[in-house]
């Protein structure tokens, strides 16, 4: 038995290749799903069947049996799984076709290589992240995520000044484009038949480390630079973690840590008010537009979050035992880091991941700068701090 895969597009003849063509030709029967099967049944007799049904009634077949799947099948298509399942039945090839991002973009004038490629189908997250850090981001849409509500999800994270275009329906004949504010189309109601491509002329510079001159300082004590870039590395942050900074005080590790989960979500967690208005001040210096303040005391507040990929403790006001334990409760693989300046936090946090069974790995940071004196320069000691890593 042999099973073809065929990109369809957007579901309309129009826009099948000729390859795509020949072999739902060639096939003894073509499956699809419904919405696809009422878009291309000029061409021939074409089974409609649900999607979570395919598989099944695929192998109830026999001889040469095409599926028609919508866009490309490498774009986010349920090929990928399809074809896993179909293997052990038979031979499995897979044609390409045209993709809406393809579409979309050749409309709209503009090449797509530089574009972050994201599907919000059933997915939490990602968008403002991408959107903060990248100059283009082609998103598709649908669901609880369409266009409308991801516009205000934009618009309300304070990224109004992007521009976004939507493409509804494209290749129908009731087709629509539109282009604007995230604050302007979230008035808009879009069809989960939707796609989204946002430009953002000045996207936060992941490629640079942030120094402590790029922030708004306060009475509010802040991880030095230095500091910050040695224990994000520790961390190992993932471009799609989810990621905690628990007593963030100014915020400059949940920048440092947003740069690189630049499709994740960073949240702040801070109980001092004037530090959770220098995470805001901070939050837009920096172009971060994916870190979430939350105002709790830890362990209080972390229930309410996803499961963090790793934390950064900066701050734990005598609750670095119940910090740890709630962490582990919620990912026991999360990476962790404690900073620590005095040795009782740290004989603290020593204790707190060998309670849980983590071995603890510790550094001494101890950093000297430059200062003029004259026409000479001389070197300034820093305050030691001391990171402690576990499940690194």
């Amino acid at each position: 038995m042999e099973f073809v895969l065929i990109g369809a597009g957007m579901g309309c003849e129009a826009l099948l290749t000729a390859q795509a063509r020949e072999e739902i030709a060639r096939a003894d029967i073509v499956l699809t799903t419904p919405r696809l099967a009422d878009g291309l049944s000029g061409i021939r007799d074409i089974e409609a069947v649900p999607l979570t049904q395919l598989t099944e009634r695929a192998c109830a077949c026999e001889g040469r049996i095409a599926i028609l799947l919508s866009g490309d099948t490498g774009f986010f298509s349920a090929a990928k799984s399809l074809a896993a399942k179909l293997r052990a039945h038979g031979r499995v090839r897979i044609l390409p076709g045209m993709s809406s991002l393809q579409v979309f973009c050749a409309k709209l004038g503009t090449s797509y290589d530089d574009a972050v490629l994201l599907s919000m189908h059933g997915r939490e997250g990602g968008l403002l992240g991408a959107v903060s850090c990248h100059r283009k981001v082609f998103a598709l849409t649908g669901g609880k995520f369409r266009a409308d509500a991801l516009c205000a999800v934009l618009a309300d994270a304070g990224l109004n000044h992007v521009r976004v275009h939507v493409g509804e329906n494209l290749g129908a004949v009731d087709e629509r484009m539109v282009s604007g504010s995230p604050e302007e189309l979230s008035r808009l109601n879009f069809a989960d038949l939707s796609v989204m491509l946002v430009e953002n002329d000045c996207p936060a510079e992941i490629s640079r480390p942030l120094r402590d001159s790029d922030f708004v300082r306060g009475e509010v004590p802040m991880t030095k630079q230095e500091v910050r870039w040695l224990a994000c590395d520790l961390l190992a942050v993932h471009p799609a973690d989810t990621v905690y900074d628990i007593g963030a005080g100014t915020g400059s590790v949940s920048m440092e840590l947003a740069r690189r989960a630049n499709r994740g979500q960073v949240f702040a967690v801070e109980c001092k008010q004037d530090a959770l208005e220098l995470i805001a001040r901070n939050r837009v210096q920096t172009g971060n537009y994916h870190v979430t303040a939350v105002a709790a005391k830890a362990p209080e507040g972390l229930d309410i979050l996803p499961a963090p990929d790793c934390a950064f403790i900066g701050g734990s006001r005598g609750n670095l035992p119940d910090i740890v334990r709630a962490l582990l409760e919620k990912n026991p693989s999360v990476r962790m880091v404690i900073s620590a300046i005095a040795l009782e936090t740290v004989h603290a946090a020593m204790q707190a991941l060998s309670d849980a069974g983590i071995q603890p790995e510790i550094s001494c940071v101890q950093v000297s700068r430059a200062r003029a004196v004259g026409s000479y320069h001389m070197m300034t000691a820093q305050n030691p701090v001391y990171l402690i890593g576990g499940n690194l």
